[in-house]
């Protein structure tokens, strides 16, 4: 099955969300599993980050990616590379 890259026209900044077909993962990870830190074998993640990647039509790099948290936290995506290109963002909710 073939990696699935999803996007909202919604949205108007890029972005994407995956489910979990056509990764290489397998047993209580298959198939696309992204978490480095659930005990998947970590070549395997890699391997699925770089099907997204494809999917998504990007480099490896290029992806932004962070954990998933239910918090009240919003990050924002800038300019630059690993932590430098994800900054937290101030505000008052309305």
């Amino acid at each position: 099955m073939a990696t699935e890259f999803l996007t909202s026209p919604l949205l108007p900044v890029p972005h994407g969300f995956a489910t979990r077909a056509g990764g290489v993962s397998e047993g209580p990870y298959a198939s696309l599993n992204l978490g480095f830190s659930v005990g998947d074998d970590r070549e395997r993640v890699l391997e699925n980050h770089r099907r997204l990647a494809a999917a998504a039509g990007a480099s490896l790099g290029a992806l932004c990616r962070v954990s998933q948290v239910h918090g009240d936290r919003v990050l924002e995506v800038r300019g630059g590379e690993g932590a430098d290109a994800l900054r937290p963002v101030e505000g008052e909710a309305d």
